[in-house]
């Protein structure tokens, strides 16, 4: 019997020990943080082309994202084109 067989022939286990093991709350974390490093990524994108400096930059995603100083000049260093 092929792999595809015994999980379709036990597929209601199969996706109760799926269910079991998923955990929302870090799913969740994940979608959040996703979110938040691609609002940071658009906002160097967007102040960049606006034509703000470098230094700008990082003091406004500091600020918008509550970022520490090395934390914002590491995130304007990764998305500055």
């Amino acid at each position: 019997m092929e792999t595809e067989d015994v999980l379709r022939k036990n597929r209601s286990q199969v996706l109760g020990m799926l269910l079991e093991e998923f955990d929302v709350e870090k799913y969740e974390r994940t979608l959040r943080n996703e979110g938040r490093e691609e609002g940071i990524r658009y906002t160097v994108e967007a102040l960049q082309e606006a034509g703000q400096t470098r230094e700008f930059v990082i003091d406004k995603i500091a600020e918008k994202y509550a970022l520490l100083q090395t934390e914002a000049e590491e995130k304007a260093e990764r998305y500055w084109k």
